[in-house]
């Protein structure tokens, strides 16, 4: 199976355009915006990863985080966060 990442833009967030305002939201240096484009559905569990790889210096603590538990995520999640932390950690 092939894991396809997608950069954030309008069209891929189309589909949250109710939620926040997505002009706002892609000029954020966060990571919300990739999760989001990528499948994640706008809820707690997806503002708590954001916000943890937001104030991680390093993927290392990104995966060490002790206020998620990223073991627990489906493997395909898994591959596609590694993914998206490949695009936004370069």
């Amino acid at each position: 199976m092939t894991t396809t990442i997608v950069h954030p833009s309008i069209e891929n967030l189309q589909q949250f355009s109710d939620s926040f305002d997505i002009e706002k939201l892609l000029q954020s240096k966060g990571i919300l915006p990739w999760l989001l484009a990528n499948g994640w559905k706008h809820d707690d569990e997806s503002c708590l990863i954001a916000n943890i790889v937001d104030e991680s210096i390093s993927l290392d603590q990104v995966w060490e985080s002790d206020e998620f538990d990223f073991t627990d995520l489906p493997d395909d999640e898994i591959k596609k966060l590694n993914q998206i932390f490949e695009h936004f950690y370069l």
